[in-house]
């Protein structure tokens, strides 16, 4: 956590000097790629790599390691075609092809980011995974700030964030040639076709749920800037980063810790409830007070810290504080449902929770109006909406742990 923190420290220390070198358009763009880059990284894997610190025997993660590249590889080039396709009866547009190009490269070296944090956490080397954060954030982070400087604007901002993918994969590069060198003659395919069976529920479940996640985040995008404007996104895509700040300081890596212990107690045999007990515990007490100064004072403290041109993100912030507060509590145990084999029934709750939002942002605009008053009308449904949901989602893990395992 300590390593999460710097990185996200140093994030937080710049973001005022980047807000005031570039506008809420700008950031918007930057948004947008992110959420693309997020969609084909979870997809590509079928998020088999969720498996790798699951299994008891080594020899079983390192064909579920190896399996996840190669759906990874057929999938990416598929989305190569899809892109070249696309293009060849659309017209030219050099923001667009920027777009897609910095997609599918970033896509490439988060998936092997994803990978080697998968196996830090089953090997309980921690260390490499905060080491990966602190490179990404201090190298990406810079070049935005020297990309800003010399007036690149969106091109920049992309190229800033590909250069921080490539640095933090170098964390993880030796562990890749270890990992193949010591397992390389543990190779069967009937064993991989069995353990693709026994993970079956991550493709089956998990991945329509990421999809629906987050094909909702460039949904809901793509609603905000048709409806209203890319200035709107930028606003609220800005105060969407600063809320889930907790869940990237805090959350990811008490989540990691989490999901690693909650595995070996379900390995044991025993219950996971304790340990969900001590760990919303400790989430609370660390996350109400950041949480309440922002419902109180967001709009203030944003213009102050990120300048003037920010103060209605910081407004959007404090209609989204509880709604925020409830998801960092949930966020930090959402692995539980996947030790306890109970995927199928978080699925529907995140279909559900992404309907709300989309029927929201994209049928309300039509009802209410489309100008800047009513998307804050309609951001305080979402919230007061969401908020409610999260609590009921709390009361389901519980009612998880207590139930135990599920066997298949």
């Amino acid at each position: 956590m300590t390593g999460t923190v710097i990185a996200q420290v140093f994030s937080v220390l710049i973001s005022p000097i980047l807000t005031r070198i570039y506008s809420p358009e700008e950031m918007g763009d930057l948004n947008i790629y992110l959420r693309a880059v997020g969609f084909l990284s979870a997809v590509a894997t079928a998020r088999y790599e969720l498996s790798l610190p699951l299994p008891k025997q080594e020899e079983h993660a390192y064909l579920l390691y190896r399996l996840s590249i190669r759906i990874a590889i057929y999938v990416l080039l598929g989305s190569c075609f899809l892109f070249f396709v696309y293009f060849l009866f659309t017209e030219f547009n050099i923001k667009s092809v920027n777009l897609a190009v910095f997609t599918l490269i970033s896509s490439i070296f988060v998936i092997l980011i994803n990978l080697g944090t998968n196996w830090a956490i089953r090997k309980k080397q921690f260390k490499k995974i905060s080491t990966s954060r602190m490179l990404n954030s201090i190298s990406s982070n810079l070049l935005r700030w020297l990309f800003g400087a010399l007036g690149w604007g969106s091109f920049g901002l992309l190229f800033a964030s590909l250069v921080g993918y490539v640095v933090a994969s170098f964390t993880f590069f030796k562990e890749w040639f270890n990992i193949d060198k010591v397992h390389r003659y543990f190779r069967s395919d009937a064993k991989t076709k069995v353990l693709m069976n026994t993970y079956r529920e991550f493709p089956s479940i998990n991945l329509p749920h990421v999809m629906v996640d987050l094909g909702k985040d460039l949904l809901l995008a793509f609603f905000m800037v048709f409806f209203f404007s890319k200035d709107v996104f930028g606003w609220y895509s800005h105060s969407y980063s600063v809320l889930q700040m907790p869940i990237a300081i805090i959350g990811t890596s008490i989540g990691q810790v989490f999901f690693n212990r909650a595995a070996e107690i379900v390995n044991n045999g025993g219950s996971t409830l304790g340990l969900l007990r001590k760990t919303v515990g400790v989430l609370f007490v660390v996350s109400i007070v950041p949480f309440t100064i922002l419902f109180f004072f967001g709009t203030p403290l944003f213009s102050f810290v990120f300048g003037k041109d920010w103060a209605q993100a910081g407004h959007f912030s404090e209609i989204m504080s509880v709604w925020f507060f409830m998801n960092f509590l949930n966020s930090v145990i959402s692995t539980l449902p996947t030790i306890l084999h109970r995927q199928k029934q978080f699925f529907y709750l995140g279909i559900l929770s992404a309907s709300i939002q989309l029927f929201c942002f994209g049928a309300l605009p039509l009802i209410i109006g489309q100008s800047d008053q009513d998307f804050t009308t309609i951001l305080w449904i979402v919230s007061i909406a969401q908020s409610i949901f999260f609590c009921f989602v709390m009361y389901v893990m519980f009612r998880f742990a207590k139930a135990g395992y599920r066997q298949r």
